[in-house]
């Protein structure tokens, strides 16, 4: 009723306004068992070509990536469809989400940690301050580092489950 959300399906609606965009899509694995960007690389091109006039816009991605991912693979889709390098009409943030299923709310209202991965100061205080009020530590580090600690989590995660499987498995065995 405030009219602080809206839905549509114009990026240069949606971009209008905004101080920043956050990029939320899948990332599907490809029959080889890498991960697709082709959604991340078209999202990216939409913000680029619908870029608001006069100010900078922070597009933040929150998608699970490969490390290198956002400086290989968006940043230059960004570039390419604004027709202007990182820093001057855009800033670049990537901020991974560490929900688990079944608990995303309570995981999201109560996180372990909050990792934003910042192209610079100015850039990472908005995308740190929609986290305001909530516990946990906030991490402001570069991109890179943040692609990382993502990745790192879910390989943790694996592992644990691929161990639990297999000892499981020499359980029903015994």
């Amino acid at each position: 009723s405030s009219g602080r959300l809206r839905a549509t399906t114009s990026a240069a609606e949606a971009l209008s306004d905004a101080d920043v965009a956050l990029i939320c899509v899948g990332t599907p694995s490809n029959a080889n068992g890498s991960l697709s960007t082709e959604y991340l690389e078209r999202v990216a091109e939409d913000v680029g070509a619908n870029l608001p006039e006069g100010r900078r816009l922070v597009v933040t991605v929150r998608s699970t990536m490969l490390p290198g991912t956002c400086e290989r693979v968006v940043i230059p889709a960004i570039e390419r469809a604004a027709g202007s390098p990182m820093g001057e009409r855009f800033a670049v943030c990537v901020n991974p989400e560490f929900l688990r299923e079944g608990t995303s709310v309570k995981d999201f209202y109560d996180p372990p940690k909050t990792v934003v991965g910042q192209s610079d100061d100015e850039a990472g205080a908005p995308v740190a301050s929609l986290y305001d009020g909530l516990p946990g530590p906030v991490f402001r580090v570069p991109i890179g580092v943040a692609e990382m600690a993502k990745y790192v989590d879910n390989s943790f995660h694996a592992l644990k489950v691929g161990f639990a499987n297999e000892i499981g498995a020499i359980c029903k065995a015994s």
